[in-house]
């Protein structure tokens, strides 16, 4: 019955100048993103998780050292499949300079079509996180069926028969790769994913105990709607 829980990174210096990042180095969290990234953490639901992936990115890194302060990780690993969108001449423009741009348009409305100058493409992206994550997934099956067959070996105990606990895993991530992840549990076009809406060090909580996906929650930060100003998340909007 595997959890898997979506944590966009905190507030970044790029976030604050209306910047899109995409893989540019030097982008950092901003004081203020890592005073409201500790507060959500708080909220967390669980605090036991097999796996801790994230993306190479720096604001990713210290988003996940500050997720380790607020919970518990098994394994922690970098992982590229989840890094930031290639957004290749787009990479360190303004946000509003580009919304002039043609391929704007499609971008917000028609993101399967999307291909960014010298980058790579929005389906391309949305390909590869969602198929690492379904990856993820069957790996956490599989580990918890070792439990429950380790358990069947194991000596009589005054629990025995228990149900064996669900397996969580971390994603850190950015807000459109996240959104695509979001989009696909959801069975949603990745053409609509634009009406999602995924806050700079919120997590999202993705069930997959069932037959289907069950989004349990999105976007939580302590300080609510007070940390979505940028509506879409992942600043395409």
């Amino acid at each position: 019955m595997p959890v898997i829980v979506l944590l966009r990174h905190g507030l970044s210096s790029a976030n604050v100048s209306g910047i899109l990042a995409g893989r540019a180095p030097g982008v950092s969290l901003t004081d203020e993103g890592v005073r409201a990234l500790r507060a959500n953490l708080r909220l967390l639901p669980h605090r036991h998780f097999a796996h801790l992936l994230h993306s190479p990115l720096q604001r990713c890194e210290q988003t996940a050292t500050i997720a380790t302060e607020a919970a518990e990780f098994e394994h922690i690993d970098v992982d590229e499949d989840i890094i930031e969108l290639d957004y290749g001449e787009w990479t360190g423009r303004a946000l509003t300079e580009l919304g002039e741009e043609p391929l704007w348009k499609t971008v917000v409305k028609s993101a399967s079509q999307a291909r960014f100058p010298g980058g790579e493409s929005i389906a391309e992206a949305a390909d590869r996180s969602t198929a690492r994550v379904r990856e993820l997934v069957a790996q956490l099956r599989e580990e918890e069926r070792a439990d429950a067959e380790g358990g069947a070996t194991a000596e009589p105990v005054a629990d025995a028969g228990k149900p064996v606990p669900p397996r969580w895993a971390m994603v850190v991530s950015h807000g459109d790769i996240i959104k695509a992840i979001i989009a696909d549990a959801l069975g949603m076009p990745l053409d609509d994913f634009q009406r999602l809406s995924v806050a700079p060090g919120s997590f999202t909580v993705i069930d997959h105990s069932g037959a289907e996906p069950v989004l349990a929650a999105m976007s939580v930060t302590a300080a609510g709607l007070a940390q979505s100003a940028a509506v879409g998340g992942g600043g395409m909007r």
